[in-house]
């Protein structure tokens, strides 16, 4: 983290020649995550035994990997009250990132119904460490998030959050220590409002700054191991304000982290940052990591749930459950139609590895455009 590496009187053109052009490793927030899990007793046999499986088939580029994903990132819901220039327009359409798409496509929004969780969950507990609920939308509109930390809590599985921190008022905050949430990640652009809405249009970071300080005191209050991290997008137009919010950071005793921005929306103020030439590295995801959409597709990565796939070519499946009808035409409990296990290491995700592993990216269209290494946050 930047506040780890530097002091306050370091200049903006030693931070930007350190970070331009480069995603956050994140190295020393995973390692207290980790060390954080241990201390609940979130780790267990199984569990580090599927991401030695999982770390090892990536290593060697195995067909298979572990028993189930390490890490499955679930999207309760796509609905955002921000309304990012790089992500949707100004009425909050979610932007399709696929090149191909029909003309003024916008990516349909929905939420995850809670059974679907919870079964995902059931199977998964005993070898999964880490189940993120957040893909692209903002989590604390999900009506369910109570029922969904306390039973990842209850199951002792590693949860982590990443919010734009309007909502992050009292009822939420208590809501987090209560369930003894590992992680929440708040991404910032700015130090006033002024700054932050250039990129955050429906966003107030003083709110933010109100929630956080009222977040930092409750924490001390309840003795919590919660872990904050401050995640500040770098632009052009708000790297004057980077110190500051470093500063305010610093005096709450959360983490603090900078990346940089994507430029969508902005390209006439904007230069795009240097990406790595990932052309030819295979995507760690596809051994390690899994995505659920909102709509119960199972999915190889985070960018999925924004590029549209009418004829489910990328798809790996879907979790949805269905209602069967017996002989008098009675309806029967709900029934998955997909196992996750049985998923991760289908035909489908096998042939994407190979691809990966024998010609790289570039066969896979959304994986060609995709320059992201590691298995980090998407945002």
């Amino acid at each position: 983290m930047i506040s780890k590496y530097f002091s306050i009187d370091d200049t903006l053109q030693k931070l930007e020649k350190v970070y331009h052009g480069k995603k956050s490793s994140y190295f020393s927030h995973k390692f207290k995550i980790v060390f954080g899990l241990l201390l609940r007793g979130k780790i267990t046999l199984p569990k580090l035994y599927n991401v030695f499986v999982s770390f090892y088939s990536y290593l060697f580029k195995l067909k298979t990997s572990g028993k189930t994903p390490v890490v499955i990132d679930i999207e309760l819901s796509n609905k955002c009250n921000e309304h990012c220039v790089f992500c949707r327009d100004e009425k909050g359409k979610i932007f399709d990132i696929n090149p191909l798409k029909k003309e003024n496509n916008f990516i349909e929004k929905g939420r995850l119904d809670y059974d679907i969780f919870h079964n995902i969950v059931e199977e998964v507990k005993k070898d999964t460490l880490i189940v993120i609920p957040y893909v692209n939308g903002e989590p604390f509109i999900y009506k369910h998030l109570d029922k969904v930390l306390n039973l990842l809590k209850v199951y002792k599985m590693g949860c982590m959050l990443s919010t734009n921190g309007l909502l992050l008022n009292d009822k939420n905050i208590d809501l987090i220590i209560k369930e003894d949430l590992d992680q929440i990640k708040i991404h910032v652009s700015g130090y006033t409002d002024k700054i932050h809405q250039i990129q955050h249009r429906l966003g107030s970071v003083e709110l933010i700054k109100k929630n956080l300080i009222n977040l930092s005191n409750k924490i001390k209050l309840n003795k919590s191991r919660l872990i904050v991290l401050i995640d500040y997008i770098l632009y052009e137009h708000n790297k004057h304000e980077l110190v500051q919010f470093r500063e305010f950071t610093n005096k709450l005793g959360f983490d603090f982290n900078i990346r940089p921005g994507n430029n969508k929306g902005m390209e006439d103020s904007e230069k795009p940052h240097e990406e790595v030439n990932a052309i030819n590295i295979p995507c760690e995801w596809l051994w390690k990591v899994m995505t659920i959409n909102w709509n119960g597709d199972l999915l190889p990565c985070c960018e999925y749930v924004t590029w549209s796939n009418a004829d489910n070519k990328f798809d790996l499946g879907y979790a949805r459950y269905v209602k069967n009808l017996d002989n008098n035409n009675l309806e029967v409990p709900l029934k998955k139609t997909k196992s996750i296990i049985e998923t991760w290491n289908s035909e489908k995700i096998i042939n994407m590895r190979k691809t990966h592993k024998t010609l790289g990216r570039s066969p896979i269209p959304i994986c060609k455009g995709c320059s992201k290494v590691g298995v980090e946050y998407k945002y």
